[in-house]
């Protein structure tokens, strides 16, 4: 889970570090299938989409605010050719 300020960014810079994943488990069978990565952005905040001074301000709702997918064979097949580092982008779906 990674929390990120209003404009998108860490809100703990100190903790970017940890902002990724590192998958172990995965055997070769895995890797045959149909493997994506999910992200789930999830808002906590008021209610009210322009985030007034309307209603009580000790109140935070956890809501769904958008989907990302990526394929995992787009990343091998990526990471295979270049055979160096690279970051890829999720486009975000609200």
């Amino acid at each position: 889970m990674v929390r990120l300020n209003k404009n998108g960014g860490p809100r703990n810079l100190e903790k970017i570090d940890r902002m990724c994943a590192l998958f172990t488990d995965l055997s070769s069978k895995d890797m045959k299938r149909d493997l994506y990565i999910v992200a789930h952005v999830i808002r906590i905040g008021r209610m009210l989409l322009n985030d007034s001074k309307k209603g009580p301000p000790h109140l935070h709702y956890r809501r769904p605010y958008g989907c990302a997918v990526l394929s995992i064979m787009d990343v091998l097949q990526s990471i295979s050719e270049i055979k160096e580092e690279k970051d890829f982008v999720l486009k975000v779906y609200t």
